[in-house]
């Protein structure tokens, strides 16, 4: 089975205008982020989807396979269905564009399970105590085999007596079976997806089934330009 990442990148960000293009320690945050998904080599190739001109000339510009959606397309996943719908693969794992650092091991278990027969597959690491309690942190809940029970911006698992297993924070890149990256994306937004705002509880309302790979390596994330000085502040001092 051909398994393929997609980046989606969008020009036009509320909290950081221009966000895919912006200098980090002298590349573009794209480019980053497709630097290190090339490295995978349990993905076979790299797209670059986005509906502006900007970003497709700067992914051209250092070698990167970039393709135009639509402006229409309302969400990453929307973008990335679009980007994929016509090629000859049997898998798509839609990779953030905002992830400058990311778990490249945990990048290749989600090819591996896909390739294996999961229809959707994710990824979580251990959530801070901080991280338990901010509702910007999205957290997860699994069942014995390792399949997500449920999403929340809540925290989750809710402790009564002290908490005996290790929350989780999901992060968010999704692998995806073709027909079922294709079909979720013809689904009508669900009650707890909602309620939640995450997209995710879309697949899970709808029976879906999606597989949780615990990740142990670093994820850094950025979405607001104050996320880009913290990270590049930390660079600097490491």
């Amino acid at each position: 089975m051909k398994v393929i990442a997609v980046i989606p990148a969008r020009y036009e960000s509320s909290r950081f205008p221009g966000k895919p293009l912006t200098d980090i320690a002298g590349k573009p945050m794209i480019q980053r982020i497709y630097e290190q998904v090339s490295l995978c080599r349990d993905i076979d190739d790299v797209l670059i989807a986005t509906d502006d001109g900007r970003i497709f000339d700067a992914a051209v510009s250092f070698g990167a396979r970039a393709v135009m959606t639509s402006p229409e397309c309302t969400s990453g996943t929307d973008r990335v269905a679009q980007a994929s719908r016509d090629l000859p693969v049997g898998a798509v794992i839609n990779v953030q564009g905002d992830q400058v650092v990311l778990d490249r091991v945990a990048l290749s278990e989600v090819a591996r399970e896909l390739k294996s027969g999961c229809p959707m597959v994710t990824v979580a690491t251990p959530a801070s105590p901080d991280e338990y309690g901010d509702p910007n942190c999205v957290k997860v809940v699994c069942d014995l085999r390792g399949y997500a029970l449920y999403f929340s911006r809540a925290p989750i698992p809710s402790s009564r007596s002290g908490l005996s297993i290790q929350p989780l924070k999901h992060i968010g890149i999704y692998g995806y079976a073709m027909d079922t990256l294709q079909s979720f994306t013809c689904l009508e937004p669900t009650p707890l997806e909602v309620t939640e705002s995450l997209e995710q509880l879309r697949a899970l309302e709808n029976g879906i089934p999606i597989k949780v790979i615990i990740a142990s390596g670093e994820y850094l994330e950025i979405n607001t330009p104050e996320d880009k000085e913290r990270v590049l502040a930390s660079w600097r001092e490491s």
